[in-house]
């Protein structure tokens, strides 16, 4: 199983179409695939097989791994991504960096 960190969110119409994302090197923060756009598609397929994809928070200077993302499926029955957080969270996918 691999862990990719997403940096990144590229949103069209509101609905996201694609994520930076890169390889990580364990809990560190070095990379051993520094991160390029990958669709949405991409990143559901690679969660359904196993792989741990979390959010990188950026705080300022600071950049903090945040929770993991899951796969949902929208109204139109497409599969998308969003924060597997708990509800207490105030925290969403569409929080993060855009590119």
């Amino acid at each position: 199983m691999a862990e990719y960190r997403v940096t990144a969110l590229r949103y069209v119409n509101q609905e996201l179409i694609a994520v930076l994302m890169g390889q990580a090197a364990g809990s560190g923060g070095d990379w051993t695939q520094e991160p390029q756009e990958a669709r949405v598609p991409e990143v559901v397929a690679r969660i359904e097989a196993g792989d741990t994809v979390r959010a990188l928070l950026r705080d300022g200077s600071q950049v903090d791994v945040g929770p993991a993302l899951k796969v949902v499926t929208d109204e139109q029955g497409h599969k998308t991504l969003a924060l597997d957080n708990a509800p207490s969270d105030c925290l969403e996918l569409s929080d993060l960096e855009r590119f």
